[in-house]
């Protein structure tokens, strides 16, 4: 058969911690180590503070909401000020070492942070989405594109922070609220990294993270085409509870959170005693977070794959059909939902008898490899030199093109 040369290789969309900012707070006669600079990591959803906001005259004050509020101030109780440093009395901090202090200041930020993210949650399920289920009725199938798995996300993050809070609370020095120093953290983030937690957050944000471009993308759809959506929107936005998180910020927000816990753990562990128990079993449960991690970009992978694969079959004519070398016809209908999956695709050059090239984009699926034509944005299946358009991957044979750099024939025999 004649060579193809790959145009270019598609890398399905990884999920990555963005790059950390940093901000710092000296508290008594604390120093800061200028040589590591050691400051907090400052997420995103850092920058809304939870302490009460200053209303202006177009800012609707809705009684409805307050005991949401009520909840989100007591969520934020005890997690007010920048960091641990800042928070505990001078003289207590005065007898920790500078290590000391720096992993409670991490573990303080893990907290404080979590407390954000369950804020964000709470907003996006008990603002928006009740205004807009009220005001609207909007069918159930709409909503759940618009707030993939929130709920379940909620709780599971509702979770975390209780234990996470009832860990500081037990570490509390005897007759303070404010003085404590949380020695053991590994197995908390254990429990809530694997076993049915675990479990439940891998599927959770797999799906969560595999709809986000299509939630934005609907939500967007209908502020243009709805002006009873556009009014909900306005209304919501000018709720003082919710201040500057709309749903496309809110949605941001929780698919970046998994991302961010490496980063904490880590420096956690880089702070906690070498060699200690704590020190091993913080390690482990790191490379669980990864683990998990890494099975949610795996599932918006797939996800990815199936979704590209629905819009190529969308855009195939209806009648055009492909062969195969055994002569079987190849049509749309056989890359229906369920029959076969994409592995991969890319533009390639496929280069005829006579020398002319040819741009087509070549499809990996499960079983066979489809050649593609594009025109006025539909697809065709490709003729060139009256080869299979449909090749199956049974006694498929690669070959390099000697002295041409990414080319390469593919050899089929009957099957």
């Amino acid at each position: 058969m004649a060579p193809l040369r790959p145009g270019m290789t598609l890398t399905p969309r990884g999920l990555s911690a963005p790059p950390a900012d940093h901000a710092h707070c000296t508290s008594g006669s604390l120093e800061m180590d200028e040589v590591d600079g050691f400051r907090f990591k400052r997420f995103l959803e850092d920058s809304i503070s939870l302490a009460p906001s200053s209303v202006d005259s177009t800012i609707v004050e809705d009684d409805e909401y307050a005991a949401l509020r009520g909840e989100l101030e007591s969520d934020a109780q005890d997690f007010e000020a920048e960091s641990w440093s800042c928070n505990v009395d001078p003289q207590y901090l005065k007898t920790h070492q500078k290590e000391a202090i720096k992993r409670q200041d991490v573990i303080y930020e893990l907290i404080q942070t979590e407390v954000h993210h369950v804020r964000t949650l709470k907003l996006l399920l008990q603002v928006h989405a009740r205004e807009l289920r009220t005001a609207l009725q909007m069918e159930e199938e709409k909503m759940e594109r618009l707030f993939p798995q929130v709920e379940n996300l909620l709780e599971i993050h509702s979770h975390f922070l209780r234990c996470l809070k009832q860990r500081r609370h037990e570490s509390l020095q005897p007759g303070s609220q404010r003085n404590y120093a949380i020695q053991r953290l590994a197995d908390v983030l254990t429990a809530q990294f694997s076993g049915e937690w675990g479990d439940r957050m891998t599927e959770c944000y797999g799906e969560f993270c595999s709809h986000h471009s299509d939630a934005v993308s609907f939500y967007k759809e209908q502020l243009q085409s709805s002006k009873r959506f556009q009014s909900v929107i306005r209304k919501i936005s000018n709720l003082s509870i919710v201040r500057r998180l709309g749903i496309p910020e809110c949605i941001l927000l929780i698919t970046q959170r998994i991302t961010k816990y490496p980063v904490l753990v880590e420096r956690i562990l880089h702070n906690t005693e070498a060699g200690s128990v704590e020190q091993q079993e913080l390690a482990r449960a790191l490379a669980l977070l990864k683990e998990r991690i890494g099975r949610v970009d795996g599932l918006v992978s797939v996800s990815e794959r199936a979704a590209r694969l629905r819009d190529i079959t969308g855009r195939l004519e209806p009648k055009s059909q492909g062969r195969m070398k055994d002569g079987r016809v190849f049509r749309r209908e056989d890359l229906a939902p369920g029959r076969r999956s994409l592995l991969h695709h890319a533009p390639v050059t496929w280069k005829a008898t006579s020398g002319r090239l040819k741009d087509i984009l070549a499809v990996l699926c499960s079983d066979v490899i489809l050649l593609l034509q594009e025109k006025d944005q539909k697809y065709t299946f490709s003729t060139v030199d009256s080869k299979p358009s449909v090749i199956s991957l049974q006694k498929l044979i690669v070959r390099e093109v000697a002295l041409e750099e990414k080319a390469m024939f593919l050899i089929c025999a009957l099957c």
